[in-house]
């Protein structure tokens, strides 16, 4: 056994507050899409955020694209991204879950967009674009900012600017300030990789993009009903959305 030091440093810590959330990240997830379906009422399968289909409707009159879906999970905005782009689009599927894509391939063929629709499992941290593709439309709803840190959501942020093509675009949907409140009233530290608050998601957005054009931008608070270990509470967030084009 490896004796820890009495004092650990920030990084063993930063290591530490990680390792819980993603591991709870994935235990969720994993859990969900096993036991819920696309389209089922009452959950967040139900259908795609308006924030996606609002990308959708502003990448369409411009022929096929390259899009892709990061945080892709099942399918839930994968697949309304290969039925609504221009026909001959493809949409590339990331997931850092095998099993979440196993299901999404399965929910593409059922939808007939298979053929549209690549699917990749990696951990968007480490993911890399190809320079030679030109991407028309990049989607991150609740997935850019499940990384190690606000430095690395930042490099991922810059990553995507960098590969969207001339008049192309992100669309963004990024959950802050996140905290679970359990029925008493207590208010604990949320179950996440890393604490994040809105002012810096607001900074990052302004800096990453300074010279886009703000197709759409809105804030506000979000809470969800959720459980771990049998208790019951409620996850609150706020939700910054963003969709940039970049100039071209």
């Amino acid at each position: 056994m490896v004796d820890l030091p009495v004092h650990p440093t920030q990084d063993l810590v930063t290591d530490s507050v990680f390792a819980g959330g993603r591991a709870e990240t994935l235990r969720y997830h994993e859990d969900l899409y096993a036991s819920t379906p696309l389209g089922t009422a009452g959950s967040w399968l139900l259908g795609p955020d308006r924030l996606v289909l609002k990308a959708i409707d502003l990448s369409g009159g411009v022929g096929p694209i390259l899009a892709f879906d990061l945080g892709a999970g099942i399918g839930r905005h994968t697949i309304p991204m290969a039925r609504g782009l221009a026909a001959g689009s493809r949409v590339v599927a990331v997931d850092v879950i095998p099993s979440a894509i196993r299901r999404l391939e399965v929910n593409c063929a059922e939808a007939g967009v298979s053929d549209s629709v690549t699917p990749i499992v990696r951990d968007l941290e480490e993911f890399e674009f190809d320079v030679s593709m030109a991407v028309g439309l990049i989607v991150g709803f609740s997935a850019v900012e499940h990384v190690s840190s606000a430095t690395a959501m930042r490099g991922l942020l810059s990553r995507c600017a960098a590969a969207t093509a001339p008049s192309g675009l992100i669309a963004l949907g990024i959950f802050a300030d996140r905290i679970e409140e359990l029925a008493d009233g207590t208010v604990r530290r949320a179950l996440v990789e890393f604490e994040l608050d809105s002012k810096e998601v607001r900074t990052m957005l302004d800096e990453v993009f300074s010279s886009w054009i703000v197709e759409y931008a809105d804030i506000g608070a979000n809470h969800v009903s959720e459980e771990r270990d049998g208790i019951p509470y409620e996850l609150r967030s706020t939700l910054i959305q963003f969709i940039g084009r970049r100039p071209g």
